[in-house]
């Protein structure tokens, strides 16, 4: 189930009280995907879940890429699934490091410098990437051609309406990541349906 902003608002809420109800330690995520548009008012549309891509070092100001949970926060996020039939089918997956492989390979330069922060209570903090961080990611979602979500990542770029500056830097970010020549006739392809067929021709 698609569930809109001020749902997943009210579920990180709860979540924050159930990690200080467990006595967890404080937890700090980047995030990236339909919540990190909808927290800043990039989009208005719905998500299912929270796409984690690491934690976040505050002092070093950089990420720490992680494989999986502690027990503790995989126990609060439970607690919140059972409390909540909306979220029935999700499992574990409300909150995810589906893309935390990207961390691991490198996130658009200066990154670090556009990202807001939210806080849910003493416990949880979101940091959410910035527009140009998050074209950059859909841009790299949208042209996976195996990927199921591959409709929704360009509807979204639609909707984000990106400039050919926006969209150049993706590229270029892209072409650092090692699965670029992969990806490079449907990086072309949604190039052109966003309507910069210029762009399309230099991938």
């Amino acid at each position: 189930m698609e569930l809109p902003s001020d749902t997943q608002k009210r579920l990180l809420e709860e979540l924050a009280e159930w990690l200080e109800f467990e006595d967890s330690e404080p937890v700090d995520w980047l995030v990236c995907g339909g919540v990190a548009l909808m927290l800043q008012g990039l989009q208005s549309r719905t998500t299912r879940d929270v796409d984690v891509l690491a934690t976040w070092n505050d002092q070093s100001v950089e990420v720490v890429c992680i494989n999986e949970f502690t027990p503790t926060v995989v126990r609060c996020i439970q607690h919140v699934i059972e409390a909540h039939p909306e979220l029935e089918g999700l499992d574990q997956r409300w909150i995810n490091l589906g893309p935390a492989k990207l961390a691991r390979d490198g996130l658009p330069n200066g990154y670090e410098q556009r990202i807001t922060t939210i806080q849910f209570g003493d416990r949880l903090t979101l940091r959410l990437l910035g527009r140009l961080d998050l074209v950059a990611l859909k841009l790299y979602a949208a042209a996976d051609d195996h990927g199921a979500r591959q409709p929704i990542h360009l509807q979204d770029l639609r909707e984000l309406r990106p400039t050919r500056d926006e969209l150049d830097t993706a590229v270029d970010w892209i072409r650092t990541l090692s699965d670029f020549e992969l990806k490079r006739q449907e990086l072309k392809h949604v190039a052109r349906e966003l309507g910069y067929e210029d762009l399309a021709y230099y991938i």
